[in-house]
């Protein structure tokens, strides 16, 4: 079971597992594919709202949502960082990076979740959702470039907790340079390389929410089959274990 997350390999069952590479090559292909059907990324504030008016339920829940996140920062030392939820992730790691997973391919982090109870209600409102986290970065900390997994949805960042001069903390997504400010959705393509560098003095925190946008018939078969293929492999309820905070 210790395997699990390590060496390369995604663990369907505890026994089964296929390379990572090849995987991550034939999703990186599959996610150009979709790309043609998929909203026009990066989009920030208003253009966010505008396209996907469920988002809006964040900034109208904003003070409820920052209450329960405040309250977990008081015991922040037992947040993990990435590479504890997820080894196999070590090349993005950062001991100034922690997250705090609610949800995760559908499975909701029921430890997690009872410390958050308004917020995992607000997220509900928002259909499609794969998952969702708090992404907590450290004053002067970066995390490297890297690609992720979520093909076929869109992800969000909702800021919770940003810089007072929004430019000292940013993201680089193929040649956009983006800022977070609080109440502004902040969308883009997770499996386009990207990187965060916190040149400030405060702590980012966003809330992460990976969802679904409306998709053609034939897309849509494809996206869920992956995404019930991986919500049902071994991977991912080994990191959901790891996610709980105790």
């Amino acid at each position: 079971m210790n395997q699990v997350g390590q060496k390369g390999r995604l663990y369907i069952t505890s026994r089964i597992w296929l390379p990572q590479s090849p995987l991550q090559k034939a999703n990186l292909w599959i996610a150009e594919r979709i790309n043609n059907y998929m909203p026009k990324l990066p989009l920030v504030g208003n253009e966010a709202l505008e396209l996907f008016p469920e988002l809006s339920w964040l900034p109208r829940s904003h003070e409820t949502i920052k209450a329960e996140l405040l309250q977990l920062l008081e015991r922040k030392e037992n947040i993990p960082n990435l590479y504890q939820v997820h080894p196999r992730a070590i090349r993005i790691y950062s001991p100034q990076w922690k997250i705090y997973i609610l949800k995760l391919w559908g499975h909701e982090i029921l430890t997690n979740i009872s410390r958050c109870p308004e917020t995992i209600k607000i997220i509900a409102r928002i259909p499609g959702v794969h998952t969702a986290l708090f992404s907590i970065l450290e004053p002067y900390s970066a995390i490297p470039p890297h690609k992720g997994w979520a093909t076929g949805v869109v992800r969000c960042h909702y800021p919770l907790i940003t810089p007072e001069n929004p430019e000292d903390c940013f993201m680089e997504v193929v040649g956009h340079r983006l800022c977070w400010q609080e109440r502004e959705p902040l969308l883009f393509d997770d499996t386009r390389t990207h990187s965060v560098k916190n040149n400030s003095s405060r702590m980012r925190v966003v809330l992460i929410v990976d969802f679904e946008p409306p998709l053609p018939f034939p897309v849509r078969a494809f996206t869920k089959l992956r995404y019930n293929l991986v919500r049902n492999s071994e991977e991912i309820r080994h990191m959901c274990e790891n996610a709980a905070v105790g």
